[in-house]
């Protein structure tokens, strides 16, 4: 097993650790691996740990030493059929020598890219950990060799597979892009861009978590939220109790407490930092430039304070008054001061030393008398006497106007100590007995202080787990709040958890997109997966239709809403087993083990491969990894090849999921037409088509109001994609329009294409006619007797004028 993280995922890290139970656990060296223990006391042997503890250095975790290593395996299982895809990569050797890798050609990418059917290579962290497990077995399969004379029967990798954590649903990176479940957009304030932020230089874009992330009010509020969006759960007893939560704050006798939470918890911080700094020693923080308020002991206090409020409205018990902060920490000199600032009661020196200090005004002005009464009258001079901390008593005298003490004692009684800007401050004895009997008082307090506040601190940490528990509680309590407030706010509805493989959405809407639009228009879903002979409906629609379809196909014109509806059913799914509750009228949900899509190409220079390439790395990946549990999504596949060749591989992939004993849910969308007209995917119980309604008026002069959007689901199939129309809608010239037009109804009829492209209108026919014309006559000329050039330009003047005429 491999542990590439760092202290922030220490409770995902045990987690995994718990489900994969492993015998040996790889980390970087630039990992803290304190925090992968189970608990701080095993820190530093192996002895009370149930897996070896192997710190491997940085680079065996590196990308491309990993993409390397995969692409040294050969894991092809015997019944793949396999070719070899070469790549130029060292250059042309000669071209006498014609095998591909005599050319400086490799098979590196192409094995890389048969890998990637397998696999998400485009997590650096998940490959790079894996280079991590290839380079441990590499050296124990060398170690074993010398040990057992050369036998290297062990260690052999024979297949390489991606899991998710039990009780989590499967969401790869391409789910996440094409659902828009988070969306990371750069920063635009400059001050959080730039290497060597602690905090990322990106910020949540317009996407399904941004929306309920505005809700939460904790950092570990929002930290914890975002995990739950990361991994959906499919168990469904803690999704119920997700639901259940939700429901009880949603009821309207709960307003108020709802709303007392929520203003409490805006006062509550993390406090695993705050734990670590006061560890560390650290208790101020920056309290000289923001205030006090930033301190460990503010953020102790308000989170006991606000935590007894979030306890009453909870109605449960916490021992947060315990600590008895209020009781030894002054609030008010705190703040003033900028300090940690000790109550008065607590410790009798230090109360004796704070009564000196507060009075020593009275006794500097009785000393700054007695010294005034021995400057010569003559002299009208203020004299003051000042205390400086570390400098300790001093008197201090103003300046003359050539920048000299206007008086600086008598004989040598008087010693300068340094000069301002306007005054000049000296010792004499009364000084240095003031020094000596009183001491640097004000620093004398603030040892003691910190004395006190070190004792304070380590009663603290008595109670450290307490806290930390008891913070990551409110930051789960902040996340299900969010949840139950982005419900009551986007008007969504609590769904039916059902144990049946099904889908049924009323009035299911898309969450992001509606609030994109003026208006939305709810459509309705139902899909059931897994065997037909073990079917089990569980609502009335079921029961009319005992199985129901595990396959949609849509069809319909460009901008008709496939797409969204496409993404809106699988969003509805993915929100039910986050939590949450769903947009929709209504909904019965069976638990999805895996949402897979192919949708958006990510297309890049750094791949080595086309777009329709892409489109097959992502269709490979799905099937590899569908179940009879499993939510697919394919959006228009087979578009960016040769027509015949995408109809054949689309209408294959669908063969292939409708034939599976236990089918997956499909959601399929295609232009494809031909599939159907040509009778190439025969109707069956299993296979419901549908499209997405639009209303076309011929007598409409302008384009773009000769079709209207409905955006209405409805069953059956769509004939016509409208192209030619969307194409004159986003400012296609409508001379091409009109020609694509022609073109179209010839194919339709069944008429030569090339033939019609071959044939010229009437104005390139006259054309035509007047350029044969020219050069007949051109032809026709005699010019043995024309031997001046005046004479051949006034024939060719003669030539053109007859022609225009």
């Amino acid at each position: 097993m491999i542990f590439p993280f760092g202290p922030e995922e220490t409770t995902d890290n045990r987690l995994v650790i718990e489900q994969t139970k492993p015998t040996v656990l790889l980390t970087s060296a630039r990992v803290d691996y304190l925090n992968t223990t189970q608990s701080s006391e095993n820190v530093g042997t192996h002895l009370y740990l149930p897996y070896q503890l192997d710190i491997r250095p940085s680079q065996e975790f590196s990308h491309s030493n990993a993409t390397a290593k995969l692409a040294a395996l050969e894991v092809a299982s015997a019944h793949e059929q396999r070719m070899k895809f070469f790549v130029p990569h060292n250059g042309l050797i000669g071209p006498e020598q014609m095998e591909a890798e005599s050319l400086g050609f490799t098979l590196q990418e192409g094995r890389l890219l048969h890998m990637a059917s397998s696999i998400d290579m485009e997590n650096t962290v998940t490959i790079g950990c894996a280079g991590a497990v290839l380079a441990y077995l590499q050296r124990r399969r060398t170690t074993d060799s010398i040990t057992t004379l050369g036998s290297t029967g062990s260690y052999q990798v024979r297949s390489v597979e991606m899991f998710s954590l039990k009780g989590t649903m499967f969401i790869n990176r391409s789910t996440l892009l094409a659902l828009q479940i988070m969306e990371s957009e750069s920063h635009p304030s400059m001050l959080n861009q730039g290497p060597g932020r602690k905090s990322p230089a990106s910020k949540e874009g317009l996407s399904i978590y941004g929306l309920f992330r505005r809700f939460a009010h904790t950092p570990q509020g929002r930290n914890r939220l975002r995990q739950l969006f990361l991994r959906p759960s499919v168990e469904m007893n803690v999704i119920c109790e997700r639901h259940d939560f939700i429901s009880v704050y949603l009821r309207q006798d709960n307003y108020n407490a709802l709303n007392k939470i929520v203003k409490s918890l805006k006062h509550i911080k993390n406090l695993r930092p705050v734990m670590v700094n006061l560890r560390k020693g650290i208790s101020t923080g920056s309290a000289k430039i923001t205030g006090f308020k930033t301190t460990v002991w503010a953020t102790l206090l308000a989170f006991a304070f606000y935590g007894i409020d979030i306890h009453d409205a909870l109605k449960e018990t916490f021992g947060a008054d315990a600590l008895s902060l209020r009781t030894q920490v002054d609030i008010d000199c705190s703040e003033d001061q900028g300090r940690t600032v000790v109550k008065p009661g607590l410790d009798r020196g230090l109360d004796r030393m704070k009564d000196t200090y507060d009075g020593l005004n009275d006794l500097l002005k009785e000393v700054a008398t007695e010294i005034a009464a021995t400057i010569p009258e003559s002299l009208d001079i203020d004299v003051n006497v000042i205390y400086f901390p570390q400098l300790g008593f001093n008197i201090a005298v103003p300046l003359n106007d050539r920048g000299d003490a206007a008086y600086s004692g008598i004989a040598d009684d008087w010693e300068l100590i340094f000069v301002t800007e306007n005054r000049a401050y000296f010792k004499d004895f009364r000084m240095r007995e003031m020094d000596q009997s009183l001491g640097d008082i004000y620093g004398l307090i603030c040892e003691k202080e910190i004395e006190i506040v070190y004792d304070l601190a380590q009663k603290v940490l008595q109670y450290e787990d307490v806290l930390v528990q008891a913070s990551d509680m409110c930051g789960q309590l902040d996340s299900l709040l969010a949840m139950a407030q982005a419900a009551s706010f986007y008007n969504m509805v609590r769904p039916r958890m059902v144990e049946e493989n099904m889908i049924r959405i009323k009035g299911g809407r898309h969450i992001l997109q509606e609030l994109t639009v003026p208006s939305y228009v709810p459509n309705d879903t139902f899909l059931v997966g897994g065997s037909w002979e073990t079917g089990s409906p569980a609502s009335q629609e079921a029961l009319e239709n005992p199985h129901g379809p595990s396959m949609l196909i849509l069809t319909g014109p460009n901008y008709s809403g496939k797409s969204v509806y496409m993404k809106q059913v699988a969003l509805n799914i993915y929100l039910a087993q986050v939590g949450s509750f769903v947009p929709a009228e209504k909904a019965e949900i069976g638990v999805t083990d895996k949402i897979l899509v192919r949708m958006n190409s990510q297309e890049s220079v750094s791949k080595i491969q086309s777009t329709f390439m892409n489109d097959l790395q992502q269709i490979s990946f799905d099937l590899k990894q569908v179940t009879e549990r499993s939510l697919l999504l394919i959006d228009e596949f087979g578009k960016g090849t040769n027509e015949s060749d995408g109809i054949g591989l689309a209408c294959g992939i669908l063969e292939h999921l409708l034939n599976l004993e236990d089918a997956p849910k499909v959601i399929a969308a295609t232009h494809f037409h031909e599939i159907f007209e040509n009778g190439f995917l025969q109707p069956r119980p299993r296979l419901q088509l549908g499209h997405m309604e639009v209303r076309i008026s011929g007598e409409a002069r302008h384009v773009e109001d000769q079709i209207t959007y409905l955006y209405n689901f409805r069953p059956g199939r769509s004939n016509k994609s409208f192209g030619t129309i969307c194409a004159a809608m986003n400012g296609i010239s409508q001379t091409i329009v009109d020609r694509a037009n022609e073109l179209a109804a010839l194919s339709a009829r069944g008429e030569n294409l090339i033939a019609a492209c071959a044939t010229l209108s009437a104005e390139e026919t006259e054309t035509l006619a007047e350029a044969d014309v020219l050069a007949r006559r051109f032809l026709g000329w005699d010019l043995s007797n024309t031997r001046d050039a005046d004479g051949l330009r006034d024939m060719l003047v003669s030539l053109f004028a007859i022609t225009e005429e």
